[in-house]
């Protein structure tokens, strides 16, 4: 068995480890202020890191109302002014996020905060990294990953930034504790649907709000994992213009919010010659749950279709094509 299929399935035990970490960690009122009197928080991160930055800010966002905004580390490093607003009125934070601890432009974007006075929080899996020494505050999570392709720290952040969001909020975050279980059915669902869905010369994935993440997350899984040929965009915006290559062989995934738009974009998708997939609550083609607080489940099936084309191609996943774990300059 690959590294990268034990550690999709390791997420069965790990997921519930990460809450329990997390709840403690928050119970003891470990977070730290300046998070919780921000006005805006940036979300920092490369590569996986960084998609995972868009979801975990707008789910962030949608549960708090603080303003958030999600970037990668070069552009706070090679281009903060074009980035950052110089007001001193605004009390500002940002989250850095590597799985690492040195992704170069991830450190590199936290010794500009702390030159500028803007505090920042550390997510990480390693205690002894760069981005612990840079940042103010840490979180480091009791999990480990071994491939260069991140599956399980991915969810795992993901949940740990959604369980923040909502204990900012006031919400009983034990909705999470159910959730975690349901990893094992979605890991074996995803599975099941995945394996008639693993020889389309074309893959786009398409999310809205913080799905737009996940399926951009999606999209890199598939890319690293099997080379295939992918695209992802928000929703709607497939619509205006990326549509016009859409043919026979496409195979479409929606991440759905289960508005009545979407349906209706299947319709035209499907006109065109596609096969979609939808992922979400009840009425999908996979059913994760209902609950906005399921992002991190999600996605699971970007990380399923990448490693099962990957097989069926007789693609190594261990050593994906020009990558290695840690990127540095």
């Amino acid at each position: 068995m690959y590294i990268v299929e034990k550690e999709i399935k390791e997420q069965i035990t790990e997921l519930p480890k990460v809450f329990a970490y997390v709840e403690n960690y928050l119970k003891n009122n470990n977070l730290p202020k300046f998070i919780l009197n921000s006005d805006i928080i940036y979300f920092i991160g490369c590569g996986t890191s960084l998609y995972l930055s868009l979801s975990g800010s707008r789910f962030f966002t949608q549960k708090t109302q603080i303003e958030t905004k999600a970037l990668p580390g070069g552009e706070i490093w090679f281009a903060i002014d074009e980035n950052l607003g110089t007001s001193k009125n605004i009390k500002k934070s940002a989250i850095l996020i590597s799985r690492s601890g040195e992704s170069t432009e991830v450190i590199k974007a936290g010794e500009k905060f702390k030159e500028i006075g803007i505090p920042t929080l550390g997510i990480t899996l390693e205690e002894d990294s760069s981005l612990v020494k840079i940042s103010q505050s840490s979180i480091i999570l009791p999990i480990k990953e071994e491939a260069i392709v991140m599956t399980k720290s991915f969810s795992s952040m993901l949940l740990t930034l959604q369980l923040i969001a909502s204990f900012i909020k006031g919400e009983d975050i034990n909705i999470y504790k159910d959730l975690v279980k349901e990893t094992e059915r979605i890991i074996n669902s995803a599975n099941d649907l995945s394996l008639n869905h693993t020889s389309y010369k074309h893959y786009v994935f398409l999310g809205l709000g913080a799905e737009e993440g996940i399926a951009r997350e999606s999209a890199l899984k598939l890319e690293e994992m099997s080379l295939s040929k992918i695209e992802a965009y928000s929703t709607f915006e497939y619509r205006h213009g990326p549509k016009s290559l859409l043919e026979e062989g496409f195979l479409v995934s929606i991440y759905t919010k289960g508005i009545e738009e979407e349906k209706s974009l299947v319709n035209e998708l499907k006109n065109y010659g596609a096969d979609v997939i939808t992922i979400g609550g009840k009425d999908t083609d996979l059913y994760i749950s209902d609950l906005p607080e399921s992002l991190f489940l999600k996605v699971i099936w970007g990380q399923i279709l990448g490693l099962n084309i990957a097989k069926s191609k007789n693609i190594d996943v261990e050593n994906p094509r020009n990558l290695t774990k840690v990127v540095k300059f």
